[in-house]
């Protein structure tokens, strides 16, 4: 008995379907964007916190304005830098940079529009 490579019934032509919505890639950008933000605004404030705790410590010990603007925003970097190598030690390019420009829109709106000052805001002028 011979048998025929080809099937006795005839198949149907192929036909391309059209995707609906949003490709994957964009999908995943988009998520990586929420996630981004979402993580800089967990984590700016407790940079945030962590560098306002410096500055009682530095007027504790009675330092010149200079000295704690200068070691507050040390700090402050220096803590959110290390909250940022997360997205970076696991290779999320996306998230990070939205991490970074949201923790930069924070601390600008934060500056700007809510006139902070790291020593005047929460403890008034120095008392020396």
């Amino acid at each position: 008995m011979l048998r025929s490579s080809r099937s006795w019934r005839r198949k149907a032509p192929s036909v391309r379907r059209r995707r609906r919505g949003l490709p994957p890639a964009v999908k995943r950008v988009l998520v990586e964007t929420v996630y981004g933000t979402l993580f800089a605004v967990f984590t700016f404030p407790v940079a945030l916190f962590i560098a306002e705790l410096g500055v009682w410590v530095m007027i504790v010990w009675m330092q010149p304005q200079g000295v704690i603007l200068n070691n507050f925003y040390l700090v402050l970097v220096m803590i959110q830098a290390l909250f940022l190598l997360i997205p970076a030690y696991n290779k999320k390019p996306v998230r990070l940079i939205v991490a970074a420009l949201v923790a930069y829109i924070l601390w600008s709106a934060l500056v700007g529009i809510a006139n902070f000052h790291p020593i005047t805001s929460l403890f008034g002028e120095l008392p020396y």
